[in-house]
């Protein structure tokens, strides 16, 4: 009972939060069809560069030649929040997301048996904060879509490990740094509204990761690499001199580091992923190209951007 009283308040919230969203926005589906498609399709085309080899998707000949359609990015995205939606649904809330989200949803594994219990009344509030951010970002690309939206996957929560209140730090710090360096690299593809709305994401993201990023070093969180661009979260301490700033060994930034600055990631500047690096992430497939599923997605993601 208690389950579903809290499924229902949630679902409430979620009208509520998406009603808000649509009136601060200022634009509805129609005027953002009659613009260049889909508002915030290109906000997460940063996710998909690269995407013009063939090995980077499942989909038609024809789709492959021509790059990814809007619907396709967008329903791409959408499989990654719903993830992210999920994990922070049952750490915090205790429950799934509300039915409205999930309807023809594939099984989801892996889940805390209850609300996780976080090392401080802080950190439960900056979870929850997060958890109702992601729920609206699952929303938001639904509304976007619109009916040609993907249902959710099978997802298992648990693929890097047991959800448990001695790793979510850790496990959620490595989904913040994800979606940051994948939004990141939507910011050189967009103009107008779709590059403000992207800035917009991007800096939620940021917000997130920075806030994780700095608790995972307050709560001495162990550190888990989620590919070989991760830069490790520690406090440089005294490294930090009046001319010297982060390094490879870690700061509290995910910024380029000296290990991979050059000419085109300069120092201080934030890398990104493309679609093969973010799916080896989430298959647990680090390295490995071609792979439809795994890890997260046990049965891969929905839609026709599926391959690593």
């Amino acid at each position: 009972m208690g389950s579903n009283k809290t499924a229902q308040a949630l679902e409430q919230i979620t009208v509520e939060q998406a009603k808000n969203i649509s009136a601060q926005r200022a634009f509805n589906r129609r005027s953002f069809m009659s613009a260049l498609g889909l508002v915030g399709a290109a906000a997460v085309a940063g996710l998909l560069a690269g995407c013009d080899d063939t090995s980077n998707t499942t989909a038609p000949t024809s789709l492959m030649a021509a790059g990814p359609s809007e619907t396709d990015v967008l329903n791409f995205a959408l499989n990654l929040e719903y993830l992210e939606a999920t994990f922070y649904s049952f750490a915090t809330q205790g429950a799934d997301l509300p039915s409205s989200l999930t309807a023809g949803s594939g099984a989801i594994t892996g889940a805390p048996s209850a609300k996780i219990a976080f090392p401080n009344q802080q950190i439960a509030d900056i979870f929850n904060e997060i958890f109702f951010n992601e729920m609206s970002h699952v929303a938001d690309l639904q509304s976007l879509v619109g009916s040609g939206h993907v249902a959710r996957p099978a997802l298992n929560l648990s693929a890097a490990g047991a959800v448990t209140s001695a790793n979510i730090i850790t496990i959620a710090r490595q989904f913040e740094d994800v979606g940051t360096t994948a939004y990141a690299g939507a910011t050189s593809l967009l103009t107008g509204m779709n590059l403000a709305y992207a800035a917009q994401i991007l800096a939620v993201e940021g917000f997130q990761a920075g806030a994780l990023r700095l608790i995972a070093i307050q709560q001495s969180a162990p550190f888990a690499a989620a590919d070989s661009l991760d830069v490790p979260t520690a406090d440089p301490g005294a490294q930090i001199l009046a001319t010297q700033g982060p390094t490879a060994a870690g700061g509290f930034f995910a910024t380029s580091g000296t290990a991979t600055t050059s000419s085109t990631v300069p120092l201080a500047v934030a890398f990104t992923r493309n679609t093969s690096q973010v799916l080896q992430i989430v298959y647990g497939a680090a390295g490995m190209t071609g792979v439809s599923k795994g890890g997260f997605f046990p049965q891969g993601l929905n839609g026709n951007i599926t391959s690593s």
